[in-house]
């Protein structure tokens, strides 16, 4: 009977040299085509020449009413629309090496009179989703909240996540607004894209509606009576602005219980953007 020949040390030591040199020709090709796709965003663009910046503010708010959960918490819903009243559009661009991962450089484009743009960093953060809409958004970029006449606040909501366009003819008989939208949900992006650019153009708005998620503040234990509701645009200050002064806009509400239901009431509408 003849014995199997074995394998010899050395044939075995090839065929292991071998594997790892093909591992490395493979791993070495994948990592040149990601350095070829993946390299530096172009640096910023010269300073602008007589630039046009957005004016951002708040429409009035509209639809308020109170929901209940399953648990049988209440909250306070509405629909709130982010307006761009400047002199130019709000151009958000933002830049990734790699389609995964949250290494962002978001800067803000500024349109300037020589007809080009510069571009500024932010130091904003991009999320995904955040909404059910699977695209990304701007973290922070407006925020709500629920205060008493007196400025206290009871409740609030920084927005997640903010992707506008244009969607509402808010003031297009500004000197510069696009008679229709120029800016749609697509710049919006998809999950592995590696460059994004959204905008809200001069005279148009941007609406969340009152049934989408962000749109809440939770009331569960607030007392009934009279309360200021409070919308702010860009409340960190991530883009640069004609003017800081009109971000916000309020209405006054009473919140009331009627037959063991909570109910609300729009009293009073400050001043918007």
């Amino acid at each position: 009977m003849t014995a199997p020949i074995p394998d010899r040390p050395a044939t075995r030591g090839r065929r292991v040299a071998v594997i790892g040199v093909v591992l490395a020709a493979v791993l070495g090709a994948t990592l040149l085509v990601l350095l070829r796709t993946s390299g530096p965003p172009a640096p910023p663009l010269a300073a602008p020449v007589e630039p046009r910046y957005p004016d951002l503010g708040m429409a009035p708010l509209t639809n308020l009413l109170v929901g209940e959960d399953p648990d049988k918490r209440t909250f306070l819903r509405f629909s709130a629309t982010l307006v761009n009243v400047g002199s130019g559009p709000l151009l958000v661009a933002a830049h990734r090496p790699l389609p995964v991962g949250d290494d962002w450089r978001v800067v803000q484009r500024v349109e300037d009179a020589a007809g080009g743009y510069s571009e500024r960093e932010t130091g904003a953060r991009l999320l995904f989703a955040g909404d059910a809409h699977d695209h990304w958004h701007v973290v922070g970029a407006e925020a709500h909240q629920l205060e008493t006449l007196e400025g206290e606040i009871v409740g609030g909501l920084v927005k997640s996540g903010f992707c506008f366009f244009d969607n509402v003819d808010y003031a297009t008989d500004l000197p510069g607004a696009p008679p229709q939208a120029t800016h749609s949900s697509a710049e919006c992006g998809h999950e592995f894209d590696r460059e994004i650019a959204m905008g809200l153009s001069i005279g148009w708005g941007d609406e969340y509606q009152w049934y989408l998620l962000d749109q809440t503040i939770e009331i569960t234990g607030v007392p009934d009576g009279r309360y200021r509701l409070r919308a702010i645009a860009d409340p960190a200050d991530l883009f640069k602005e004609t003017s800081e002064a009109n971000n916000d806009t309020w209405t006054v509400v009473d919140l009331k219980t009627v037959d063991g239901r909570r109910r609300v009431d729009s009293i009073e509408q400050g001043p918007s953007g």
